[in-house]
């Protein structure tokens, strides 16, 4: 993380051995009090907490009202990075100093249920990144599709290994599809589920430790639910890249048959299809699918498999 002064001197200032500031200004307070994270922004103060599974902030008000923040912050981690005088960034690529993560406590608190991209609409057409991009791009093929490493991050709790479906991968290197299985939220339905399983994939295949090798903003990702049959619609060389295609016709071929398609497939979702809930979504948001726009294409699908408690979400974008 890119380091940044925050207002106090690192490690905060300690008042009657109760509680301890990170930030102050005008407005905000940032700190420990009596033990717990909070913020008190205009002298309402709120408690932060997290979900020790999912990185899902929960913030109280004083009257006890909780909003949770899906997809956003351990605000232990968080005082520990300001009271270093650094900067951290969500998953959606936006970076924040400690006024930044104030503002967005107090615009969330009393929304009740929220994703980190709607509570960051209180920063208007900011730009998400501050930082400048890598200055490559980590080759797709390493680590291999399929045998990524443990990811250190708290939420890779949820991300979920298959070695029948990664044996079955690993005989066709050639295929230009990433895929990331991930648990499901038993809080989250529809759509929420959805996007919190495309978030942590980003978190799993667009970065190598804490470094972004592929640029992304989450907010931007908007997505329709589609059934089955288009999901495994046949290939149509004319036609737009579907999922099948992607597959048996990479930019530099490969000799896969639709048999070789079923049979990964198969691996994939090896209680069937009918109970699959499928959502398309957009790929303008990410520099991952850049090459894809070139000319091949780009895809990105999350598929939860009710019979499995787990999301398939699936990716495909390459050039010549």
């Amino acid at each position: 993380m890119e380091e940044k002064k925050t207002g106090n001197a690192p490690g905060g200032e300690k008042r009657d051995g109760r509680e301890t500031v990170v930030y102050r200004d005008g407005r905000y307070m940032l700190g420990e009090k009596d033990g717990a994270p909070c913020v008190i922004a205009g002298g309402t103060a709120y408690r932060l907490s997290c979900h020790p599974y999912e990185p899902c902030l929960y913030i109280t008000d004083e009257t006890g009202g909780l909003t949770a923040v899906h997809n956003a912050f351990d605000p232990a981690v968080v005082l520990a990075a300001f009271a270093r005088g650094e900067t951290v960034s969500s998953i959606t690529g936006f970076e924040y100093d400690a006024q930044d993560f104030c503002r967005m406590v107090e615009y969330a608190a009393g929304r009740l249920d929220l994703q980190i991209d709607e509570a960051e609409k209180v920063f208007g057409g900011r730009a998400k990144r501050k930082n400048p991009p890598p200055e490559r791009k980590k080759e797709k093929e390493n680590p291999p599709r399929g045998e990524r490493e443990e990811d250190p991050r708290p939420e890779n709790g949820r991300i979920a290994e298959d070695e029948r479906f990664a044996a079955a991968l690993r005989d066709y290197p050639d295929a230009e599809i990433d895929f990331c299985l991930v648990k499901t939220d038993g809080a989250l339905r529809g759509y929420g589920a959805h996007r919190s399983a495309l978030a942590l994939a980003c978190r799993s295949l667009f970065f190598d430790g804490e470094e972004a090798v592929w640029d992304y903003d989450l907010g931007r990702a908007e997505a329709k639910p589609i059934g089955t049959d288009a999901l495994f619609a046949p290939a149509d060389p004319a036609g737009p890249l579907n999922y099948r295609r992607a597959f048996l016709d990479p930019p530099h071929g490969n000799a896969y048959t639709a048999a070789d398609f079923e049979r990964v497939n198969d691996a994939l979702f090896p209680n069937g299809r009918e109970e699959l809930e499928v959502y398309e979504w957009t790929t303008d948001w990410s520099e991952y699918f850049d090459e894809g726009h070139e000319w091949w294409g780009a895809l990105c699908f999350t598929v939860c498999d009710k019979t499995l408690d787990r999301f398939a979400v699936i990716l495909a974008s390459a050039t010549d």
